[in-house]
């Protein structure tokens, strides 16, 4: 099998940060409104379509084949779950006491289990700290990755393309027809928290690492697949509203697909210039800490805004609450730094450095008793 050369993609490293900013200024219309993105403002939400793409893409191109399940699901755990605990009890007091809202400790305890986005009900899938429903889908990811990476990079190219078509056309029939089936309470949480359709966004990322393992060449730039990704921003949070209803609905329902294919066209591109050992701004030392510090950026930013909300109260809409957002961001990344060499970072090494222990004890024995 023709492989890609497995350098480090630190390209993809910095280009995180912008889909972990995109997620903070999405919440951040909740403080304070900046009148020329008010119809863009959902358009944050869809950094989460980008994490998905990545982590799929990111697992299996750093995959090794005699990995096991049980090592790959411990530094996963390593990996995730520990910052989410200590950014979920952060979360607490300001989601549930400052809020008046009370503590229901079964959604909570879903939430550190990361079980909480299974169930279609809001106040559990948004339990705890609210952002972390997304990791309730990357664990379901995980579960499925060490099954799904050996068949997908043991297709050719065009077994890949044809796959990853009828996985959109999938994904496209459950998003056009669902309101036909289902309550509208259950498609909201369907199309936008449910680990089952979410997990298409991540099979993609599977399919496009496998490509380019298997010598697939991007030829779009980093420029030209965001500038892509902006006009289907354009098209779909403002050309769309003049559309007639039913292209609207149908522009609206093309965006499960489409969004997905161009932050999967972004990444490749990224991803191809490491490849390519090219130059590249986004492998920027600055930009690759601050993609570093992205999922602690992620997980907190939400936290600091609504503790703001409460502590102030909501800022009406003005061209001068972009300073308001450079405060935010700043605060959130400083934050999100700190989190990062004092929790995420250590502890993962520690959890990592035990199962390497755990292994060689394991291997001892095996031999003392041969």
């Amino acid at each position: 099998m023709q492989r890609a050369s497995l350098s480090r993609l630190d390209s993809l490293t910095g280009l995180r940060f912008f889909a972990a900013w995109m997620v903070v200024v999405h919440h951040f219309a909740n403080f304070a409104g900046l009148p020329g993105l008010w119809r863009y403002q959902g358009f944050g939400a869809t950094g989460v379509t980008f994490f998905f793409v990545l982590s799929g893409f990111v697992l299996t191109w750093s995959f090794v084949p005699g990995d096991t399940p049980p090592r790959f699901y411990w530094r996963r755990f390593a990996r995730i779950w520990p910052l989410h605990a200590v950014t979920t009890v952060l979360a607490l007091p300001v989601f549930y006491s400052m809020r008046d809202v009370p503590y229901d400790w079964t959604a909570i305890g879903l939430s550190f289990l990361l079980l909480h986005a299974w169930v279609p009900t809001v106040t559990t899938y948004f339990a705890g700290n609210p952002a972390s429903w997304t990791l309730s889908c990357e664990m379901f990811f995980y579960a499925l990755h060490p099954f799904i990476v050996r068949p997908s990079l043991a297709l050719r190219p065009p077994a890949l393309a044809v796959a990853t078509a009828v996985l959109l056309a999938l994904v496209f029939s459950v998003a056009r027809w669902s309101p036909d089936w289902f309550s509208l309470r259950i498609v909201g949480w369907l199309l936008y928290v449910s680990p089952l359709f979410r997990v298409g966004e991540f099979v993609l990322g599977i399919g496009l690492a496998a490509a380019l393992k298997r010598g697939f060449r991007v030829r779009l730039g980093v420029i030209p697949a965001a500038l892509l990704v902006a006009a289907w921003f354009h098209v779909h949070y403002q050309l769309s509203a003049d559309f007639p209803a039913e292209l609207q609905k149908l522009t609206s329902q093309a965006t499960y697909v489409v969004l997905p294919v161009l932050y999967a066209a972004l990444i490749a591109a990224a991803a191809q210039l490491d490849v390519d050992g090219a130059r590249s701004w986004l492998r920027a030392k600055p930009l690759v800490l601050l993609g570093q510090w992205s999922y602690a950026l992620y997980l907190v930013h939400a936290t600091i805004i609504y503790a703001l909300i409460d502590w102030i109260g909501v800022r009406g809409n003005s061209d001068w609450n972009v300073l308001w957002l450079l405060g935010v961001s700043s605060v959130s990344i400083a934050v999100s730094a700190g989190l990062y060499y004092v929790v995420e970072h250590p502890i993962e090494q520690r959890l990592r450095a035990w199962q390497r222990l755990r292994t060689v004890a394991v291997a001892s024995e095996a031999v003392e008793q041969t």
